[in-house]
């Protein structure tokens, strides 16, 4: 079996058995490629690689200035695909196991404060179809938490109005259950029976579209995010998923426990929604400072 044909064979294997999303499996592809072009310009075999040809390949990357987020991502697509071709027979040995990821800089994901989400959500006109459609977006994804893609997929049947939840799909298209609060139920009301009238040109199931009709797009919501940013007087800096990491700091300040928060967020592993942790202890700390006589 060539190179090229095990290549797209991983690409299935990656979407289909491992469960990841399609541009993750997009950039191991990409990284997988790259490697084999390196490999074909040393005269090397993919499959007859070994541990020492790998750190050489990763030391010319290193060279080449590539970013350590870009290197963890490319060993551990490195990892997938000798793991992969290990349990097809393709090789030997893996060369991988040896391979440690570089360390990578934690950064504290941003969460608004109180003044600042509240200025975000007052923003939409509402009086328009494209303020109820805004406003609908803004308040589900600070009241749900879920990702901007997530948000997107939904379709009319995902929501249940009277239990007041959402089916959601996530990553690797797991499907898990999150409660919405009432006033995004009403908001999100407000814009189904209003103004998404107005933008659907033909039936369509998804609950959020676009000003022709179609389905809303991710990067077309993170557009909507820094317009209506922009209209509160907010920087930048804001995007969908700063209103799902305020969505979990906001759940852990209040005294929701670490698996509550797992489960609504969609984390397969606790680990990952620990970094919440550290940031609602830094907000603890900033208000200790401001308020006590000593702090």
């Amino acid at each position: 079996m060539t190179f090229e044909t095990t290549t797209q064979n991983f690409g299935a294997y990656l979407t289909g058995v491992r469960g990841l999303s399609e541009k993750t499996a997009s950039s191991y592809l990409s990284d997988l490629k790259s490697f084999g072009v390196w490999c074909n310009i040393q005269g090397i075999d993919p499959f007859n690689c070994t541990h020492r040809i790998l750190r050489m390949y990763l030391a010319g990357l290193t060279e080449a200035k590539y970013a350590r987020t870009t290197l963890a991502r490319k060993i551990a697509c490195l990892r997938a695909f000798y793991l992969y071709a290990e349990e097809n027979k393709l090789v030997d040995n893996n060369p991988t196991l040896l391979l440690s990821s570089p360390k990578l800089p934690s950064h504290l994901p941003k969460a608004l404060q109180e003044s600042e989400l509240q200025k975000l959500l007052d923003a939409p006109d509402v009086s328009t179809a494209k303020g109820q459609r805004d406003s609908a977006i803004l308040e589900l994804l600070y009241a749900s938490g879920m990702r901007v893609a997530e948000l997107c997929a939904l379709t009319l049947v995902d929501i249940e109005f009277n239990q007041g939840y959402a089916m959601v799909t996530g990553k690797g298209n797991k499907q898990r259950i999150v409660p919405i609060h009432p006033l995004a139920l009403k908001k999100l009301q407000a814009w189904i029976s209003d103004g998404r009238k107005q933008f659907e040109k033909v039936p369509q199931k998804w609950v959020f579209l676009s000003s022709r009709g179609n389905q809303l797009s991710t990067d077309a919501t993170r557009r909507i995010v820094n317009e209506v940013c922009k209209q509160a007087g907010l920087g930048p800096h804001v995007t969908p998923h700063t209103l799902r990491h305020s969505f979990a700091t906001d759940m852990l300040n209040g005294g929701a426990d670490l698996r509550t928060v797992q489960e609504l967020l969609g984390h397969s592993t606790l680990s990952t929604t620990q970094i919440y942790t550290h940031v609602s202890n830094k907000r603890l700390k900033e208000i200790y400072k401001q308020t006590h006589p000593r702090g």
